[in-house]
């Protein structure tokens, strides 16, 4: 079963990325973004489940774990929120799917989140 899916994922990317695309520009004419064909779709579909395989788990341990750390520093300060929340999230938010437009670079990966920004600190 995994021969034949990883067979599929690498068969869909060559038949994606095989295809070419004649690109009509002149001088007077920007040159626009051109829709993928069926193909190409294909492809990065194929090659974005492929990667979520991997990506997604790895995600998913890495929001437990800062999950569990953070309610440990919220414990252990005596409950201090913000402690807490720099922790979680960072680690529970961010990019949880690769999509094709990530794969293709058009949209950032972000496995760590932002960081908190604690609305009670106020700059004088």
């Amino acid at each position: 079963m995994r021969r034949m899916v990883i067979g599929l994922v690498v068969a869909a990317l060559m038949l994606g990325s095989g295809v070419p695309q004649a690109v009509h520009a002149t001088l007077d004419e920007p040159v626009l973004h051109e829709e993928p064909s069926a193909g190409a779709s294909l492809g990065w579909g194929m090659a974005s489940v492929g990667t979520n395989l991997f990506y997604m788990p790895g995600k998913m341990i890495y929001a437990l774990a800062g999950g569990f750390v953070g309610l440990l520093a919220w414990g252990v300060s005596g409950g201090n929120t913000d402690v807490a929340m720099g922790i979680l999230q960072p680690a529970l938010s961010g990019t949880w799917a690769v999509t094709p437009e990530m794969l293709r670079g058009d949209q950032p990966i972000l496995f760590v989140g932002p960081s908190y920004e604690s609305s009670s600190s106020s700059s004088s």
